[in-house]
């Protein structure tokens, strides 16, 4: 499976903190991420509809905008504005 690169900038004391948690669960710190970003993915989905993989390529044209169907609130909810 390919994957993407991408570097972040994060503050040493939460990178710290992240080492800690992954560690707890048997992760690297990468994997822990990535699992982190699954979930606020699905719940995104969850609160907002579905991503479908035709828009995905609308990404790198912000004057167009992925066409998302509102479903019931999530505990998230403070993060995503649909």
């Amino acid at each position: 499976m390919d994957q993407t690169r991408f570097t972040l900038r994060i503050h040493p004391l939460i990178m710290k903190k992240l080492k800690v948690i992954a560690d707890h669960n048997g992760r690297s710190v990468n994997k822990e991420i990535e699992q982190i970003l699954k979930w606020i993915i699905d719940d995104f989905e969850n609160k907002c509809g579905k991503i479908r993989t035709e828009e995905l390529d609308l990404i790198d044209h912000p004057e167009k905008k992925a066409k998302i169907e509102p479903v019931k609130d999530r505990p998230m909810d403070m993060l995503f504005k649909c």
